[in-house]
């Protein structure tokens, strides 16, 4: 795929875009539009700097004094160079957010819009490998955008060296566009290899609200995990051109900036590595996928699934900055980050915490299809299919994500036990913890693939808004039950969320029996769901004798 990436420009379906949206009158009208919007947005820049030396003409004709005279003669030394800062700031920004944006949308209407137009089955049958197909869409579908910047280009580059800044720097910028564009254009696609023509809206909204995510990661700089603020190419871009920070370094690490093992790192650096190790999974996803049949259509393997897993528990310690504790925030800072990972027992909370979403990703990625599925039961009848196959159900895979979740969890308190206190409780406490979020994403996943056996539209869509609605009714019974007795309102808890198991005051495996109860509840319930399953399975062989 990297050799294909290099020679994308004869890639026929990039060739099919390029000749569609730059057609010779188009690319002029673009590129004269892109120039005039430079010169505008330029004598905007000169005239707001223009405004302000002439307050310091006026301030220096009606004091007089040597300090305004001072100050208007520095202004005026260094009117041109802020005017061309001013500039190129602007044209960065413009430039960023048309990139990302228009990238994003354009890449995920790529394939729904295909399926939509009734040619998506042509392109399919083509000669393209999978990879090609994903090239050629992806610096195909966004090549106006592409061109545009690239007419800027050259205005952006003199903009920022005559604003004082280095050939290096301009540079940066642009890689910081260029890769978050790139993660932004793969998982738009990845959106729409996952809808019908008729959801195309549904995927539009999706798309938007990834794009607000990626923005939004800008406030990440001040968590526990600042790295993943290099999501958001506002944050480097500002470390690039603003440098200095408003907080100050306190002992070792500086609040805002990203931490991978313990050790500062560039902006630039963070973002390739997050930017391009979660392009290379929605690549991979996509080269699986982007040939099959809708009803066909698993993001990833069972072991690509398990991998997947434990990259996504890897980089919550590989991107973990310890908590400052309050007493040097407050002598130090006055309004400082928060801390969020003060000791060893924080850090297995979040993770087990966020274990819950990525078990519950990862199951929906490896839903099996009903033909598969159906085809695996009739091999585990005769005994020629074991229950660890990739067409059989994924709640055994969902056990060997969390058994490698759990042993990256040891890994990493271990691993930082030098900063952080760790207590030999805490890993009792979080294994039961882990497998109580386990028993219940694994009935809700069950929950998925008994929808998919369903004559339900869009049954996995529909099954998720499903389980919302069992959360909120659970909510409603937890607040009534919490009014009636606390100790119902446990119990409640307990029977029908993980919630109750993350109690802070909960040490080794002294959990409540309400706990321990309410995970016999839950294996009775994934054991129903799956005597559901095999009822359905079952269906079609009995219609089948009937006839």
């Amino acid at each position: 795929m990297p050799g294909e990436l290099m020679k994308f420009w004869s890639n026929p379906e990039f060739i099919r875009h390029r000749r569609a949206e730059l057609r010779p009158v188009r690319a002029i009208t673009v590129g004269v539009v892109v120039l005039v919007i430079c010169v505008l947005v330029g004598l905007s820049c000169w005239s707001s700097q223009e405004q302000i030396l002439d307050t310091f003409r006026r301030g220096a004709e009606h004091w007089g004094t040597q300090a305004w005279v001072q100050r208007l003669a520095h202004e005026e030394q260094q009117f041109a160079q802020r005017t061309w800062l001013m500039l190129y700031k602007w044209l960065v920004g413009l430039q960023g957010a048309a990139l990302t944006f228009w990238t994003l949308f354009s890449c995920a209407q790529s394939v729904s819009g295909e399926r939509d137009r009734k040619t998506w089955d042509f392109q399919r049958v083509t000669r393209l490998t999978p990879a090609e197909i994903l090239i050629g869409k992806l610096m195909g579908e966004p090549v106006l955008v592409y061109f545009a910047v690239l007419c800027a280009a050259p205005v952006t580059l003199l903009a920022g060296l005559a604003g004082g800044l280095s050939f290096g720097t301009v540079i940066s910028v642009y890689l910081f566009l260029a890769l978050t564009s790139l993660f932004l254009g793969l998982g738009g696609m990845w959106l729409s290899t996952l809808l019908e023509s008729r959801t195309r809206g549904v995927g539009l909204i999706g798309a938007l609200a990834l794009y607000l995510v990626t923005a939004l990661m800008f406030q990440m700089r001040m968590s526990g995990l600042p790295g993943l603020a290099a999501f958001s190419p506002l944050t480097g871009i500002i470390a690039v051109l603003e440098p200095t920070d408003q907080y100050t370094s306190l002992g070792t690490l500086h609040p805002l900036r990203p931490v991978l093992f313990g050790h500062e790192v560039s902006w630039l650096l963070m973002c390739f590595l997050l930017c391009g190790s979660f392009s290379a999974w929605l690549a991979l996803m996509l080269v699986r996928n982007l040939k099959r049949d809708y009803q066909e259509i698993r993001p990833l393997s069972r072991w690509q699934a398990v991998g997947c897993a434990a990259f996504l528990n890897f980089l919550i310690y590989a991107l973990l900055r310890p908590g400052l504790d309050s007493a040097t925030l407050s002598g130090a800072l006055s309004d400082g980050p928060p801390s969020w990972f003060t000791d060893g027992e924080a850090v297995a909370t979040f993770a087990v915490a966020m274990n819950g979403l990525i078990l519950f990703l990862m199951g929906l990625a490896t839903l099996t299809p009903h033909e598969r599925l159906n085809v695996w039961r009739r091999k585990r009848a005769s005994g020629e299919a074991a229950a660890f196959e990739d067409d059989g159900l994924s709640w055994p895979w969902l056990g060997i994500s969390a058994i490698v979740a759990y042993a990256l969890l040891v890994w990493g308190l271990l691993a930082w036990d030098h900063t952080l206190p760790l207590e030999v409780g805490t890993l009792k406490t979080a294994a039961v913890r882990l497998l109580v979020v386990l028993v219940f994403v694994t009935r809700d996943v069950l929950f998925l693939q008994w929808c998919m056996l369903t004559r339900l539209r869009q049954p996995v869509v529909k099954g998720v808004l499903y389980l919302g609605l069992y959360y909120a009714a659970a909510v409603v019974l937890i607040v009534l039950a919490t009014v009636w007795s606390p100790n119902a309102g446990q119990w409640m808890t307990a029977l029908l969320t993980p919630v109750q198991s993350f109690d802070r005051h909960v040490q080794g495996l002294a959990f409540p029996m309400e706990t321990y109860i309410g995970l016999v509840v839950q294996m009775v319930a994934i054991s129903a769901v799956l005597v559901a399953i095999d009822g359905r399975l079952q269906r079609p062989m009995r219609l089948a004798s009937a006839g």
